[in-house]
C-alpha cells in the first residue's frame, strides 16, 4: 500500500470502528458517508457516538465526489468516509485529500473493495489518513475472514495495535489493559492464507482485469447496457464489475433469465441503499426519495460473475449471453 504502518485485524468493520474511535467524537460530531456502501461503514460511525450525514454518489464512479462533500461539510464535520465502491476510485480522490487536509477533516478510506487500485501511482489505503481493508471470502484477496488498517500516523497505529488486543497497553512490560475494547485479532491460519494470496496478487488483479475488459467489449456493442467510464490515471483492481441496465430496464427479470437460460448468476450490492436499511429508517426516520440520484442509479446496476474461476472462455460466454438476454 505504501504507508508506514499496517495492522492486521479480523475484519474491515474493526478497522473502520478503530478509525472513528481515534477521533474521540463528541455529541453532534458528524461523519459524511455515501449511501452506496455496506452497513458496517455506517455502524462504525454510530457505534462510536457519531452522527451520520448521508451523501449522494457520483453516477460515473459510484463514489463520493468533492462537489457533494462541499455541500455536506459544516463546522461539525469531523471525518469523511471515502468508499472506493467495487474498486472504482473517485476521479477527484486527490482533490478530496487536499480539501480535507486544508479543512482539518479526517479522511477515512473504505478500501474493502479496492485492494490494489491506485490513482496517479498512489495506492488506495494511502490516500487518506487511514485505510480500512477487507479480506472476506469474496474479496480480491482473502483470509476467509480478516482485514487491515493502514496509516502513516504512528499514534493511530499504536491505538490500532492496542485495540486489536482488547485495549492492551503495549508500552507496559506486563499484561496491562488501559482501554475498553474487544478481540480484533486475526488467527494464524488466516494470516498464512493471506500471505499466500498476497504472493499472487498481481496474477489475481491481471486476471480480473482481463475478464472485465471482455465484459466491456460486449457491453459497448449493446444499447441496452452501459458500464462506468475509466480514467487513464487510475489503475483499477475491481472487486465487482458494474454494468447498468437501460432506464426502466428490469434487472430482476434479467437475473432470472440469465440464471434459467444460461446458468449465469448475477447480483448487486447493495440493496437497499444504506440510508434505507431498517436500522436507519427506525432510528433516523429516513424514507425513499431522500437521495433520488443515488437511489435511481442503484436500481439499475448489477454485477457479472468475477473471480479466479471465471476463464477467458467463460467471460466470452457470459458476455454473449448477456447480449442475447
Amino acid at each position: 500500500v505504501g504507508t508506514k504502518f499496517a495492522v492486521a485485524l479480523n475484519g474491515c468493520t474493526g478497522a473502520l470502528e478503530i478509525s472513528i474511535n481515534s477521533l474521540n467524537l463528541k455529541p453532534g460530531d458528524e461523519v459524511i458517508v455515501p449511501v452506496q456502501t455496506f452497513i458496517a461503514t455506517g455502524t462504525a460511525v454510530t457505534s462510536q457516538g457519531g452522527k451520520i450525514v448521508f451523501a449522494e454518489i457520483n453516477k460515473d464512479t459510484f463514489c463520493l465526489d468533492l462537489q457533494e462533500i462541499k455541500k455536506k461539510v459544516n463546522s461539525k464535520t469531523r471525518a469523511i468516509m471515502l468508499v472506493h465502491f467495487s474498486g472504482y476510485l473517485a476521479f477527484d480522490s486527490l482533490e478530496i485529500k487536499k480539501f480535507c487536509k486544508e479543512n482539518k477533516i479526517f479522511l477515512i478510506e473504505d478500501c474493502a473493495h479496492a485492494v490494489g487500485s491506485s490513482i496517479d501511482g498512489i495506492v488506495a489505503g494511502n490516500i487518506g489518513d487511514v485505510g480500512c481493508f477487507s479480506f472476506f471470502s469474496t474479496k480480491t484477496i482473502t483470509t476467509g475472514e480478516g482485514g487491515m488498517l493502514t496509516t502513516n500516523n504512528e499514534s493511530l497505529f499504536n491505538l490500532a495495535k492496542s485495540l486489536r488486543e482488547r485495549g492492551r497497553d503495549w508500552s507496559h512490560p506486563t499484561e496491562i489493559y488501559d482501554k475498553s475494547w474487544r478481540n480484533c485479532r486475526i488467527p494464524e491460519f488466516s494470516a498464512i492464507l493471506g500471505i499466500n494470496q498476497l504472493s499472487h496478487i498481481d496474477e489475481i488483479i491481471n486476471h480480473r482485469n482481463e475478464v472485465t475488459k471482455i465484459y466491456d467489449e460486449y457491453i459497448s456493442k449493446s444499447e441496452k447496457f452501459t458500464t462506468l467510464p475509466r480514467k487513464n490515471n487510475i489503475n483499477y483492481s475491481l472487486w465487482k464489475h458494474i454494468t447498468l441496465i437501460e432506464e426502466n430496464g428490469d434487472r430482476e427479470k434479467l437475473q432470472s433469465k440469465l440464471k434459467n437460460d444460461f446458468g449465469i448468476n448475477i447480483n448487486w450490492a447493495y440493496s437497499p441503499a444504506l440510508h434505507l436499511q431498517p436500522l436507519y429508517i427506525k432510528t433516523l426516520k429516513n424514507k425513499e426519495g431522500m437521495f433520488p440520484e443515488s437511489e435511481k442509479i442503484m436500481q439499475r446496476h448489477f454485477h457479472l460473475p468475477l473471480h479466479m474461476k471465471i476463464s477467458i472462455e467463460d467471460a466470452h460466454f457470459i458476455g454473449q449471453s448477456l447480449i442475447k438476454c
